[in-house]
């Protein structure tokens, strides 16, 4: 079993979420390689996520759960989802 590299954009739930914070959060549960943010329309940034984790039954899921469940996220779209060689 290898692991994947999964792309993931969080949406914030309003323009008024501290980005920053939310990256600190992000940082803190999940073993993230890199964190950007993206501007999306009108002041509004979201941030894509590269995340590395095991290819296991479940894919993105656990993943995806962890980064709904914090506070300020209003959206997780997975984008991209690669196997790490």
């Amino acid at each position: 079993m290898g692991e994947v590299a999964v792309t993931v954009r969080l949406m914030p739930e309003s323009v008024d979420v501290d980005l920053s914070k939310l990256e600190a959060e992000v940082r803190a549960r999940i073993k993230a390689h890199s964190v950007q943010r993206e501007p999306i329309a009108f002041g509004l940034e979201a941030l894509r996520v590269v995340a590395v984790v095991p290819d296991a039954a479940g894919g993105t899921e656990p993943l995806e759960r962890e980064l709904a469940s914090i506070k300020g996220v209003g959206n997780v779209q997975v984008l991209d989802v690669r196997r790490l060689l």
